[in-house]
């Protein structure tokens, strides 16, 4: 093994992994996730003891006996057991798609947001919806696009001053002056300075 790959090693093994301090990183968000794991995880519990207990109750009626076989106890739980699963999972699926929707929606938008302003587009506001998760983030993200269009625009002007200037100065100079070369350049490159931001 070379000595490159032993230095390698060593930097990897020193290397500080990276751990957060604190698990509640964003408290109103993580306790509505883990209520609303509790509330579907509850709801599935106790529709499947309704189930069981209504089925055994049912076929304990139909059947007027007191005393029952373990596969008839197996028998009669098996439609219940199955139908409560199946409810359940497709309640749980119908709620996880709701809530992916409100968690995923935001996260989308301010992606979408991000790549305009990678393209120089700062006009188009970026919008969640009041009930969508991210309010916080998508606050801030609008924030910062506000003040970037706002600075893009404390530029445009600073450019345009000094262009006005640099256009007086040029049409002061004398035809043929060796400056004269120089100063058309820089002016080229001013007037392409911020074009390409849509505010």
């Amino acid at each position: 093994m070379t000595q490159k790959s032993h230095s390698h090693e060593k930097t990897a093994a020193h290397k500080p992994a990276y751990k957060r301090q604190q698990y509640w990183v964003d408290a109103p968000l993580q306790i509505q996730m883990v209520g609303f794991v509790l509330l579907l995880i509850s709801a599935s519990l106790l529709l499947t003891a309704f189930s069981v207990f209504r089925g055994v109750q049912e076929a304990s009626v139909s059947s007027r006996q007191i005393f029952h076989s373990l596969e008839w106890i197996k028998s009669a739980l098996r439609a219940p057991l199955l139908l409560a699963s199946a409810i359940s999972l497709l309640a749980g699926g119908l709620i996880t798609l709701f809530w992916s929707h409100r968690f995923a929606g935001p996260l989308r938008v301010i992606s979408a947001g991000i790549a305009r302003i990678r393209h120089g587009n700062l006009a188009v506001p970026v919008k969640v919806r009041t009930s969508d998760a991210h309010q916080e983030f998508a606050r801030e993200f609008q924030l910062m696009q506000e003040e970037l269009r706002k600075m893009v625009e404390d530029d445009r002007a600073r450019v345009g001053e000094a262009t006005a200037h640099l256009e007086a100065a040029d049409k002061a100079l004398p035809a043929g002056h060796e400056a004269k070369d120089s100063v058309g350049k820089a002016l080229d490159e001013l007037r392409q300075t911020c074009i390409k931001y849509h505010l």
